[in-house]
């Protein structure tokens, strides 16, 4: 295959949950674009077709620098098409895999995440299927969320389905996609958009410790983890993350609902008040991870405090002034 529509085919990407993916070129706008072929299997007639393409609709009406948009989607001859800006990178478990981020880093991904969620979210959008497999990391570093809106088409999303009909019966390669879970996927509940708070602190915790809150040897034992197994603050872990900030992933992994923050947009506020109360350290090449200071810590920049530093200096200068005379 060449060519699907008005878009001609460059290379192979890869394959995702809903099929493979290509670098192509569109014609009409002179565009490079993701193109995702959805795989038969996931909407094998015309009606389940016509229902993706509507729900894609949706989709395309999020615009989001840390969400992958949706330029075009259609049909050709029965292959159901999705355009998706093109954005060149590495999936998000290639950052954590060597251990915690650097604190920094780890907020700021954190914010560009849970902001572009929120972005989502008010447009009445739930992702339901947030885990590193659906996030890549740009070459400037940004993150890109993917797939949003098609949690229900993906195989993460019917894995999520499954674990909470028939959690035995899961595959093996599957603690990749349920460490991500929420308790309310894994109880088969009602899921809103908190539901994605709570899979946004599953990525900020591994971020942040380089570990998994939940996972586990199997699929099942995952799921049971998410359910019932008491986290560990990630303090505990990386002594570089400060009470604060404990506070804020410990609760957005809350399994009650209601104790949770209650949208994306909080989240993002609360480590973004995090980030703003800290600075870079002097460089330490034994410790590259403790690069932040707390606020607590700052010198003290204040007028006073500046006043008084000036006229101790002053002070000084005029004392080595008199000496100086007195010498000669």
């Amino acid at each position: 295959m060449e060519s699907i529509a008005h878009y001609n085919l460059i290379e192979r990407i890869g394959k995702g949950g809903l099929g493979e993916t290509y670098r192509a070129r569109d014609t009409r706008v002179g565009r490079t674009v993701a193109l995702k072929l959805v795989d038969a299997d996931i909407a094998p007639d015309a009606e389940s077709r016509a229902r993706l393409l509507s729900e894609a609709t949706i989709a395309a009406t999020v615009s989001h620098p840390n969400v992958s948009t949706l330029f075009d989607t259609g049909e050709a001859d029965g292959q159901v098409y999705l355009a998706y800006e093109y954005a060149p990178g590495h999936p998000l478990h290639e950052e954590v895999a060597g251990g915690a981020m650097n604190l920094r880093r780890a907020l700021e991904l954190g914010i560009q995440l849970s902001d572009g969620v929120a972005n989502a979210h008010a447009h009445g959008i739930i992702h339901g299927d947030l885990r590193p497999g659906t996030i890549i990391i740009t070459p400037k570093g940004s993150g890109k969320i993917l797939d949003f809106g098609f949690a229900r088409w993906t195989r993460g999303g019917m894995l999520r389905v499954q674990a909470a009909q028939d959690p035995d019966a899961l595959p093996p390669d599957a603690t990749r996609v349920l460490a991500y879970l929420s308790p309310e996927q894994a109880l088969g509940g009602t899921i809103d958009s908190r539901t994605d708070v709570f899979s946004l602190g599953v990525l900020i915790y591994e971020a942040l410790t380089g570990r998994s809150p939940f996972a586990a040897s199997t699929a099942a034992a995952t799921v049971v983890n998410v359910i019932q197994e008491p986290v560990v603050p990630p303090s505990e872990i990386n002594s570089n993350v400060h009470a604060d900030l404990d506070h804020i992933v410990m609760q957005a992994l809350v399994r009650d609902l209601s104790q949770r923050q209650q949208s994306a947009a909080v989240l993002a506020s609360e480590l973004r008040r995090v980030l703003d109360r800290m600075e870079p350290r002097p460089a330490d090449p034994r410790n590259d991870s403790s690069s932040l200071l707390p606020l607590d810590e700052r010198p003290d920049k204040s007028p006073a405090a500046m006043l008084f530093l000036g006229v101790i200096v002053a002070a000084a200068v005029a004392a080595a002034v008199v000496w100086w005379w007195v010498s000669q």
